[in-house]
């Protein structure tokens, strides 16, 4: 009985066995070879069976029970090496499952990182060794390079693979590829913030960033790589850089509409009197020589004063709706140049100070005229051009600008160009290429073209030449301001004079005493103006009122005025930049705006319109 259980037990461990090897089937995949091996066991256990029915008819030899043992140990071993490699493969299977959730995981993570870099419009970079031999970006990247996405785009790649169509620069040094962001984050761990860096391209093109990059480390703390961003600020530094030209001309005007009112109020002064000692003196004495020399120094120092008005975009005396080509005409036959012209016909027409537009031309002829230097061709063309905002952020526009229709005045020389360095700088006041400066020249055209709401824009190569092309809005439905007169012809009897500067309001009451044949009482403010007229608004027959004095300036006496009697004529002064000074006065109710420093027979005319009669000489 003992050899019977021993026989029948070591048959249930190999039919253990075989089932052992069905389950390692289920782990491992591989049916065929755990098949094989399990279906031997069970052919091993019916063999024992075979043998068991055998003994049990014949008897069981007295050798079998050694063997049986032998056996039962053999299948014992054969069952736990089983259970062994089921554990064994279990676990692998286990651990191969794990590393296929972590395969998929990353994958996923990889692609959600994609597609943020896809997505994402800053320029973002990636190198996965600590050299930084192979740096890949985004869609932005590649585009912020002109490059092709999948391209290596690294400066520390081996020669002949690095790129070499852009450097980066900081502080107008190239950088070395070691000291790039990327190479520097990813080689020695350091954390970039907002370093400023210029992308410098082969063909000129410069775009300013802001780069930051970071390291990559693993669980233990050591790099492996980095990830570095380039913010493209190039709008944001045009924008500082326009923002702080606004500034300096914002300061520009205030300095200059302070220093031409004074100045003008001076030469004021010295205009009337020189008319007067020119009248006094005979028309065949020697002293007529001096006084005329004398004018003709005064004439330039109220051009110079002029001029500083016109850098800060002032002074347009009397904008009117005009065709530009006749302006031309007129100005350029003044230069007396042999200038090619190519002006065209029927062109919209623009809203302009025929006198001020007038400037600008002979400013940008005699400007191509000195850059000529090989006497080539000076050449001024009109047309008409639809402005973009993108071509609004090119060349020297006021702020606010809309685009639209502009007519274009177009000055092109042949001389010796300007270098790209000074270009930015050709319009700034006492600027000159040249190594003595010549004036005001430029800062004054771009200035009127200011004020008339216009732009320039300039191009240039050196050894070439330069043109510029100056444009004025041509706005639908505006009309040009005109002065109604007084109708009728009245008494020039009395005129109320105020301004703050004693001589000049002495010698002006002369002058219109003397010469005019009229009554003056005189004011030393705006206060004391309106106090003369309201105690007798009815006997005046004309105000003319400085814009600033003490107290209470131009405007607001005669505001008050109006309320007393809204009949009375004004006269506006100043030698302030006043844009649109015409409008502005008008608008007020003044009849007319008259600009410091004038003439006699500007005044003359003046008084003739407002008051509608003749003036006797």
């Amino acid at each position: 009985m003992s050899v019977l259980a021993l026989i029948f037990l070591s048959m249930m461990l190999q039919i253990a066995a075989a089932a052992v090897g069905v389950r390692i089937n289920r782990v491992t995949g591989r049916s065929m070879a755990w098949l094989l091996m399990a279906s031997a066991l069970v052919l091993m256990a019916l063999r024992r069976l075979f043998l068991l029915v055998e003994y049990s008819q014949k008897g069981f030899p007295a050798y079998l029970l050694p063997n049986e043992i032998l056996g039962l140990v053999i299948s014992a071993l054969l069952l736990a090496g089983m259970i062994q490699i089921h554990r064994m493969l279990q676990g692998k299977s286990n651990q191969t499952s794990r590393l296929e959730e972590a395969r998929a995981l990353a994958l996923a993570e990889r692609d959600k990182l994609s597609a943020v870099l896809a997505a994402t419009p800053i320029p973002t970079w990636i190198t996965e060794d600590v050299s930084g031999t192979v740096i890949r970006g985004n869609p932005a990247a590649a585009a912020l390079l002109r490059m092709p996405q999948q391209a290596n785009v690294s400066k520390s790649a081996p020669l002949g693979e690095a790129p070499d169509h852009f450097e980066l620069v900081q502080e107008g040094r190239i950088l070395r590829p070691e000291e790039m962001p990327m190479q520097q984050a990813a080689m020695r761990g350091e954390e970039i913030r907002d370093r400023r860096l210029d992308l410098v391209f082969g063909d000129g093109e410069v775009r300013h960033l802001s780069a930051s990059a970071t390291p990559l480390r693993d669980k233990d703390g050591r790099i492996h790589g980095a990830v570095c961003s380039m913010v493209d600020v190039t709008e944001i530094r045009r924008a500082e850089e326009a923002l702080a030209k606004a500034q300096k001309m914002e300061s520009l005007g205030m300095l200059a509409g302070g220093l031409a009112h004074d100045f003008n109020n001076i030469f004021q002064s010295m205009v009337v009197n020189l008319e007067m000692a020119q009248a006094a003196v005979a028309e065949d004495s020697r002293g007529q020589i001096y006084l005329q020399r004398l004018k003709t120094g005064l004439d330039r120092a109220s051009r110079l004063s002029r001029d500083i008005l016109h850098c800060s975009g002032g002074d347009l005396r009397r904008p009117e709706i005009l065709e530009l080509a006749p302006l031309i005409t007129e100005a350029l036959d003044r230069t007396g140049l042999a200038v090619v012209r190519d002006l065209a016909k029927d062109l919209p027409r623009v809203m302009v100070d025929a006198i001020l537009i007038g400037r600008v031309v002979e400013g940008l002829i005699t400007n191509a005229l000195e850059a000529n230097s090989a006497q080539g061709i000076i050449r001024a063309r009109t047309f008409v051009r639809a402005v973009t905002p993108t071509e609004l952020g090119t060349g020297f526009w006021p702020d606010p600008v809309e685009p639209g229709i502009y007519v274009v005045l177009e000055v092109a020389d042949q001389g010796h160009g300007i270098d790209a360095a000074s270009l930015p700088k050709i319009f700034d006041p006492f600027f000159s290429t040249r190594d003595v400066g010549r004036g005001l020249g430029l800062a004054a055209a771009l200035g009127i073209v200011r004020g008339h709401r216009g732009g320039i824009q300039v191009e240039s190569i050196p050894g070439v030449g330069s043109v510029f092309r100056v444009h004025l809005p041509s706005p639908e439905g505006q009309v040009p301001v005109q002065v109604t007169p007084v109708e009728g012809s009245r008494a020039r009897n009395l005129v109320l004079l105020a301004d703050d500067e004693e001589e000049l309001r002495s010698v002006l009451a002369e002058m219109l005493e003397d010469w005019f044949g009229l009554e003056v009482v005189t004011a030393s403010d705006g206060l004391e103006a309106l106090e003369a007229f309201n105690q007798r608004p009815e006997v005046f027959d004309l105000v003319i009122l400085d814009a600033t004095m003490p107290r209470m300036g131009g405007v607001e006496a005669f505001q008050s005025m109006r309320q007393t009697r809204a009949d009375i004529p004004g006269i506006l002064c100043s030698g302030y930049a006043l844009t649109a000074s015409g409008e502005q006065a008008i608008a007020q109710g003044f009849a007319d705006f008259l600009k410091k420093p004038f003439t006699s027979a500007e005044l003359e005319a003046m008084i003739d319109r407002v008051m509608g009669a003749r003036l006797k000489p």
